[in-house]
């Protein structure tokens, strides 16, 4: 089996390719040490949005932080797929209207709470891989 060709993205193609998971890897800082959790998101206006348990640690961990985000998709496979990493600020959305929309969203294969809360990563660096025909 011969190998599949290995191509990078520019920024555009990452945050296009972002539109498609759904569901991805928050990279924070926690009590000093890289600490990593899934979280659903969804893509608004170039920004990472995610969605935290309110009762986890989660939300007083990326508040004002820089964080990273990695999400990606692969055949089964793995011949061909596409991985995304982004770096960014973090902010909580307290916006009500912003909120009111986002409450309606399903960011989460996984029961959600009224307790929790929703973050913002507004992209600063973006990099990722294509491999084969991963579209």
């Amino acid at each position: 089996m011969g190998g599949s060709r290995a191509e990078a993205l520019s920024h555009g193609e990452c945050l296009d390719l972002l539109e498609r998971a759904g569901v991805g890897r928050v990279v924070y800082t926690k009590h000093a040490m890289p600490a990593i959790d899934l979280v659903g998101y969804t893509m608004r206006d170039g920004a990472v949005i995610i969605r935290s348990s309110g009762d986890s640690e989660l939300p007083a961990a990326l508040r004002n932080a820089v964080v990273a985000f990695q999400a990606d998709r692969f055949s089964s496979d793995l011949t061909a797929g596409w991985t995304v990493s982004v770096v960014g600020h973090a902010t909580e959305i307290s916006d009500r209207a912003e909120l009111a929309r986002l409450s309606g969203a399903a960011l989460t294969p996984w029961a959600t709470s009224p307790a929790d809360r929703f973050h913002k990563i507004t992209v600063k660096l973006a990099s990722g891989t294509r491999i084969g025909d991963g579209r």
